[in-house]
């Protein structure tokens, strides 16, 4: 009994000391806690050099997994679940005034109030997707920039069955015509839902084909991407993303079926059959039990997918300083602010923290500087009961994303 007493103080003395030192930063720091960027790479999709070197599966930033760096999560408490993981992949630290830095899943206990308010249980997993590779020369085929390989997310394969909840997911595209992209990526598809018409059998057809061809790529929808577009896509609908810079919001969780194999993308026999085992079923029996277990046949095959899912960022307020847009609907909630050379952008406190991204551009968000040429000052969380003053002090505009935690009734 004394020695559990004992513990239960040294935790007590660690929680109350780490507590100190939060509030210390939150105080000199006007509410900003700085991100440490959390890369998360992969083995299942390549990148256009946003977030590393990631534009080939050999690329100079590939990891000894054979892995490339294609995601920055976003003031993660979520862990990445990769076929391969590595401890503490995926989760972000922040920095402290001392110099220290702690990972932000670790302040849920002591300062949970401090950093999250009411809303830790409901933070989000926020990503940006950096999409992309070289285009695909395949015969009878326009070149084609590879998405990421058609998927579904329907929860843990356990014992042959998907254990919910799936993953809800919303998308929104960026402008890549600014500092530091200056991109014109011409015409780039998604593919979202299954086309109309397409029957169960062509889908259970299409899955032993995993890494033979594209035949799951053929069944899809194919929606332009523009920037400034936004789609909702709900747990188990088949989806391919396309190759265009995404800034991801969604349910916090890290699970999969692959549906397809990278696009072009030709393994021998024996790599198909280790893939196809361990990416596509993942546990389940087969591909009648695939099509049971994790796919949402009648939300995926929607004759009306595009006008149930699609929006377009909608101004919420424009003046000398700049515009607001609102850029995710329904459970999620974000805005991307852009600030005019000069001017500054003030939002309130609220009771609910914000998650900050820098796009583009330079700023000063209370006090702490952030510019878009360092990937380790671009990310921010305020916390709850500090206002928000977005100053622009470049030449150019200043494009930055606020993101909330999930809305509770969905809407």
């Amino acid at each position: 009994m004394a020695d559990g007493a004992e513990r239960e103080r040294a935790v007590g003395a660690a929680g109350a000391e780490l507590r100190a030192r939060v509030v210390e930063t939150l105080r000199r720091a006007a509410g900003v806690l700085v991100g440490v960027p959390a890369i998360v790479y992969r083995g299942t999709y390549t990148g256009r050099g946003i977030v590393g070197a990631n534009e080939t599966r050999d690329a100079a930033g590939a990891d000894g997994r054979g892995y490339v760096p294609v995601e920055w999560w976003v003031m993660s408490v979520t862990a990445a679940a990769n076929p391969v993981p590595l401890p503490g992949e995926g989760l972000t630290a922040v920095r402290l005034a001392d110099g220290g830095t702690v990972a932000l899943a670790e302040l849920r206990g002591p300062c949970a109030d401090l950093v999250f308010g009411g809303a830790a249980a409901r933070w989000p997993l926020l990503k940006l997707l950096d999409i992309g590779g070289k285009p695909v020369a395949l015969p009878g085929r326009a070149p084609e920039v590879p998405p990421i390989p058609p998927h579904v997310h329907a929860g843990e394969i356990v014992n042959g069955r998907a254990v919910g909840p799936g993953k809800l997911e919303a998308y929104f595209f960026p402008p890549v015509d600014v500092p530091p992209y200056s991109r014109a990526l011409g015409a780039v598809k998604t593919r979202l839902g299954l086309r109309a018409g397409v029957g169960r059998d062509e889908v259970l057809r299409a899955l032993p084909r995993f890494g033979a061809g594209e035949e799951m790529y053929d069944l899809m929808n194919e929606y332009a991407i523009a920037p400034y577009d936004s789609w909702t896509i709900r747990p188990a609908v088949l989806h391919a993303p396309g190759p265009w810079p995404t800034v991801e919001i969604q349910a916090p969780q890290d699970d999969f079926n692959l549906a397809a194999w990278q696009y072009g993308a030709r393994p021998d026999a024996a790599g198909r059959a280790g893939l196809y085992r361990d990416l596509c079923l993942r546990g389940l029996p087969d591909e009648r039990a695939f099509l049971a277990e994790v796919v949402d046949w009648e939300t995926s095959t929607r004759p009306d997918f595009r006008a149930a899912f699609y929006r377009a960022a909608a101004v919420l307020e424009e003046g000398r300083w700049g515009v607001r847009r609102q850029i995710f609907t329904g459970a999620f909630y974000g805005e991307l602010v852009e600030v005019r050379p000069g001017e500054r952008y003030r939002r309130p406190a609220g009771a609910e923290p914000a998650a900050g991204l820098l796009w583009s551009g330079r700023a000063e968000v209370n006090g702490t500087a952030l510019a878009d040429g360092d990937l380790a000052r671009r990310e921010f969380l305020l916390a709850p009961g500090h206002g928000l003053e977005a100053v622009n002090p470049g030449d150019g505009p200043l494009l930055l994303f606020l993101l909330y935690p999930i809305r509770p009734s969905g809407v």
